[in-house]
């Protein structure tokens, strides 16, 4: 046997290992769902669980070449990271994430086109606005914010989701790109400084890639127009101030893109 097979015999046997890992936890959460919904088990145990193991299974699939799988944990985890409580709604949400799960894990065909519909058939993560203002109606588009800083991506995430959009967030740009290639999100907002790229260098390797040119692009920063730093921008992205002229930038901007 070649070195080279060694290490493609030794990767297979290493994602399939993941794979029943995945498939058992996942079974495990199936069974704990049901003792949420019978109030066998308290929901706040039952919570810290939850946010265990999808931590866990994100964590786990972000170093396989499983871009479904690595997709759907990554929409549970932040699905249930955003849960208050545990309801029959929440419980029929849960599921739904569970049964893909368990379904691509056990081989079902995904191709790359099928990606993105999968993705929006998720239940968009609850949001705590829910708690102040009721049900907010939810729309079929998609934004991905790349915003490494906590506080600042959590202002953005409450903006978006008071007019009823699906937001993800990823915290590496590099993460960023994978997902966006794959997801196809109506509208990117990226923060300005994201270690070792900037937004200047993420919306012109958007720009300049035919599968992601069209994909509206807008990066949050400080600066004005006519900055150094922003002097390799690519024209048709859209700026979004901090600060007091945040929310006026931000209208602005889903009105310019049609983000409606």
């Amino acid at each position: 046997m070649s070195g080279k097979d060694f290490d493609n015999e030794n990767e297979q046997r290493i994602t399939e290992e993941f794979l029943e890992e995945l498939k058992d936890t996942v079974s495990g959460l199936q069974v704990l769902l049901g003792n949420l919904r019978s109030a066998s088990i308290k929901a706040d145990e039952g919570l810290v669980t939850l946010r265990q193991s999808a931590a866990s299974l994100s964590s786990q699939a972000h170093g396989h070449n499983l871009p479904t799988i690595k997709l759907l944990t990554h929409r549970l985890d932040e699905y249930v990271s955003a849960l208050k409580e545990v309801n029959d709604k929440i419980c029929d949400d849960l599921q739904v994430y569970f049964d893909k799960l368990e379904s691509v894990a056990d081989g079902e065909e995904v191709s790359e086109a099928d990606i993105p519909g999968i993705i929006r058939a998720l239940p968009a993560k609850r949001h705590e606005l829910e708690a102040e203002f009721g049900s907010i109606e939810q729309k079929n588009i998609e934004v991905l914010l790349i915003i490494p800083e906590k506080a600042m991506s959590h202002i953005v995430d409450r903006e978006l989701a008071a007019c009823g959009y699906r937001v993800s967030i990823v915290r590496d740009p590099f993460t960023a790109i994978e997902n966006a290639v794959r997801t196809k999100p109506d509208m990117v907002i990226a923060s300005m400084e994201l270690g070792v790229l900037s937004g200047v260098d993420l919306a012109s390797a958007f720009s300049a890639m035919p599968i992601t040119e069209g994909i509206p692009f807008a990066v949050l920063t400080s600066y004005d127009w006519g900055h150094p730093k922003l002097q390799r921008m690519p024209p048709r992205v859209a700026l979004i101030h901090k600060g007091s002229k945040f929310g006026d930038d931000l209208a602005e901007t889903l009105s310019r893109f049609k983000i409606t």
